[in-house]
């Protein structure tokens, strides 16, 4: 692989890393909230991570990966994260529009 795609993925990695995190620490606060106008404010800041993750996971994906049909740590984190993403969008996302 050369350099720049090399530098290309880590990017990728790295902006995929801090949307899940957001979307993890999102999804945690609000399981700990007790005030159900705190809790749809988290809902809806919830849903709109999901969604970044989401776009970033499908562009990710869209990217043709070359070697072998193997899944990378990586590669998997990215499945993870987009299934994830899926369901919370699915689950909050029609609540709070």
């Amino acid at each position: 692989m050369p350099h720049g795609d090399m530098r290309r993925v880590r990017d990728t990695n790295l902006r995929l890393g801090a949307a899940l995190a957001e979307v993890e620490g999102l999804y945690s606060a609000l399981l700990r909230t007790a005030s159900s106008r705190r809790r749809r404010q988290l809902q809806a800041e919830l849903s709109r991570a999901a969604g970044r993750l989401a776009e970033l996971a499908a562009v990710s994906k869209a990217r043709p990966e070359g070697g072998s049909g193997r899944r990378s740590r990586w590669g998997r984190r990215r499945v993870l994260a987009e299934r994830g993403a899926a369901w919370i969008t699915a689950r909050y996302g029609r609540e709070t529009r």
